[in-house]
């Protein structure tokens, strides 16, 4: 292939006479829809490594040019990725490769898991599996820190339990417990996919909460999270199997009530 890079740019290939087609990051697109393969090779381009964080990208006109595309499926695609938080746009100097983590970067990830998995039982499948793996390397990583922390935070749950908790509180509680639980972990694209996890299950975990007070099983939901906290300080791995699927028998038990109410009304 007879192609030269431009020298202003080291992403926009210059095609020679003859060539048939130009290479890299922005050779002409298939036949797809445009603006999604634009999207698809701008992603791919900052996956492998040819456009780093904070890093300008080609302007609309070399995109246009390059892709041979329109000026307006190029604005699209950029909107798009701008919206996933994936580039951002300065006044007056150009768009650039985001630098660092967006919460809007979990958006388009939490909306199609709601869309291809809205299922409540396929929720709690997905969350079991993260949680035994979450526990897993917590239980490897743990420092002695990390388990007062963990059990700082059981301790304020108790006292709830005891005092009379409400459904709300013992929702938070939950999930401050869990995210310290991650948070032992120490691994940043593990907290990432644990909060789009955590946004998916909140309708669902709010109804379990519910059901933990309605049915008076408080002290099994308690023992619950003793027994997470004494795998981890006697790293007991032959125990995080049963123990995660007894966490979820109840989540399981109640999303099947909740199903069968629902088909009721």
């Amino acid at each position: 292939m007879n192609s030269r890079p431009n020298p202003n740019n080291p992403f926009l290939t210059v095609e020679k006479p003859g060539d048939e087609k130009a290479s890299g990051l922005l050779s002409p697109l298939g036949g797809k829809t445009v603006v999604e393969r634009i999207v698809d090779r701008l992603l791919q381009a900052i996956m492998e490594g040819e456009l780093s964080p904070g890093q300008k990208i080609p302007t609309e006109m070399e995109l246009c040019e390059s892709l041979r595309v329109g000026r307006n499926s190029v604005r699209e695609a950029i909107k798009v990725l701008v919206s996933m938080g994936v580039l951002s746009i300065r006044r007056s100097e150009g768009t650039f490769v985001t630098e660092g983590f967006s919460e809007r970067m979990l958006d388009p990830m939490l909306y199609s898991l709601i869309l291809a998995g809205g299922d409540s039982f396929a929720v709690i499948e997905l969350r079991q599996l993260f949680e035994t793996g979450v526990l897993r390397i917590a239980m490897g990583k743990r420092t002695d820190d990390d388990l007062r922390m963990l059990e700082a935070v059981y301790g304020e749950m108790e006292d709830l339990v005891r005092d009379g908790v409400t459904e709300e509180e013992l929702l938070d509680i939950d999930i401050r417990f869990h995210r310290v639980l991650t948070a032992i972990v120490k691994n940043p694209l593990v907290d990432k996919i644990s909060m789009v996890i955590e946004r998916l299950t909140l309708p669902s975990r709010a109804e379990v909460s519910r059901g933990f007070i309605e049915r008076g099983k408080l002290a099994a939901y308690l023992a619950k999270h003793a027994d997470i906290i004494r795998i981890i300080r006697e790293r007991d791995d032959a125990a995080v199997a049963r123990t995660i699927d007894e966490h979820f028998s109840d989540w399981r038990s109640f999303s099947a009530r909740m199903r069968a109410r629902k088909a009721q009304k």
